[in-house]
């Protein structure tokens, strides 16, 4: 009776609660920026040539087939979970222009619609200036832009030249513009039946970013007990995106296609980024395993609620610590407030780890685990009530979210948003870590 009381608990959480949090960290480059202003010979690098992707591609296809070849030998030998790529799916050299985006996309399982725009992403104190904007939707396959709609993209073409640093912190919002949508059996998509991941471990396979789950969350930490009732929790691929991505920025150095290499860095900058979000290194922060099995059980008898509202308490936590981050980082920005503790924290890492493959698993992801019920509790006491603690309120969408700092220090006054601060930034001081030792790794 327990053992199905508590997995029918976690596939309940994990089903609800993964489908509305799927993204770690709202708009990468603000914090990407930070970090990366800190190493010189990237900031005072001299520009370098845009490319097509297809371009790169042609111009290297031969060589790729061998790459391609002992990346999924490396990934299978050194990925505890990792699905095989299906033989159909392999990259060969055949000389075709007009399919090798899609055999490229193919080999390294991402969603076929993915736009490959030549672009950059302006911070808020960026002007425009005479250059042409980009829409949102020639960037990203997701239907509601609307997260997109307050940063500004200004395009690129082929042979011009362009900051290295800029490329980089653009390239780590990239991921979350459609990239791992749709690749499970039973999202009922193409590449959902030919990709071998089978069906979606965790989240709704049915709303279009709940598919998106598996590949931006890592569940290494969890206790026993969680991993025995709900083994499905192991099956996350961020290692084989951060992995993958880390590889083809590599290769495209040595190549000498620099402008590729530090746009697939970027990519696997955004994965461990994400693993450093603790909501997306624990399923649910917060909520012990007994309690997962008591609600459960109260469920089962007929009462419901306090299992419905373990789902909406944690989904709405979650929701909170992503809007605070982005406006605070943003008002920032436009302020011009580079001295904000927040912005210090991402210029100011924590003690250097050397990068080895086990990185994002035993370092990022154990560190954010092992923050997770702070940042938490840190919540529950900082921001609004009922935003972080009512169960019968819906704060993702909500018009009180947009509110939240405003809200934060009328009903908990300047020391919570100050306590708040601090709390992310220890976050972001172990974030800015992870992706200076991944530049390091790659580079130097």
């Amino acid at each position: 009776m327990k053992k199905i009381s508590i997995r029918y608990i976690i596939i309940v959480l994990a089903t609800f609660l993964f489908s509305s949090t799927v993204k770690a960290w709202s708009e990468h480059p603000l914090m990407a920026y930070q970090v990366l202003s800190t190493i010189p010979e990237l900031a005072n690098q001299d520009p370098i040539a845009v490319k097509n992707l297809q371009t790169f591609l042609l111009e290297q296809e031969k060589e790729l087939e061998k790459f391609f070849a002992q990346q999924e030998l490396w990934l299978t030998n050194n990925l505890t979970y990792y699905p095989a790529l299906p033989e159909h799916l392999r990259f060969k050299a055949t000389g075709n222009p007009d399919d090798i985006l899609e055999r490229f996309f193919k080999a390294i399982r991402l969603n076929p619609d993915v736009k490959m725009k030549l672009y950059l992403h302006l911070l808020p104190f960026e002007e425009i200036g005479e250059r042409k904007t980009v829409s949102p939707e020639l960037l990203t396959t997701v239907k509601d832009v609307s997260a997109l709609s307050n940063t500004n993209y200004v395009e690129l073409f082929e042979g011009d030249m362009v900051s290295p640093f800029a490329v980089l912190y653009s390239a780590n919002d990239e991921p979350d513009y459609g990239f791992d949508l749709g690749l499970f059996v039973d999202n009922n998509t193409p590449q959902g039946n030919e990709y071998g991941f089978g069906e979606q471990p965790f989240g709704d396979p049915n709303l279009e970013y709940g598919s998106q789950a598996p590949f931006h969350m890592g569940f290494y930490h969890e206790a026993k007990i969680v991993f025995f009732f709900g083994p499905f929790l192991k099956k996350t691929l961020p290692e084989m995106r951060i992995n993958q991505f880390k590889a083809l920025a590599e290769f495209a150095f040595a190549s000498g296609n620099p402008y590729w290499g530090y746009r697939f860095m970027g990519w696997g900058m955004h994965y461990l980024g994400d693993l450093s979000m603790p909501y997306h290194s624990v399923a649910l922060p917060g909520v012990s395993a007994l309690k997962m099995i008591w609600t459960n059980i109260k469920a089962m008898l007929g009462f419901p609620k306090s299992k419905d509202n373990a789902v909406q308490i944690v989904s709405n936590r979650h929701s909170v610590l992503e809007e605070y981050q982005w406006q605070v980082l943003r008002a920032a920005y436009q302020g011009e407030n580079m001295n904000h503790p927040l912005l210090a924290a991402l210029r100011n890492p924590i003690d250097m780890i050397e990068y080895n493959k086990d990185f994002p698993r035993i370092i990022v992801a154990k560190e954010s685990a092992g923050k997770a019920k702070r940042v938490d509790k840190t919540l529950k006491t900082c921001m609004p009530e009922q935003l972080v603690s009512d169960p019968a309120f819906e704060t993702p969408g909500s018009a009180e979210l947009e509110q939240v700092i405003t809200l934060a220090k009328s009903e908990k006054g300047d020391e919570a948003i100050e306590k708040m601060d601090a709390t992310l930034a220890e976050l972001f001081r172990s974030y800015s870590m992870h992706l200076k030792s991944f530049y390091n790794a790659i580079l130097n």
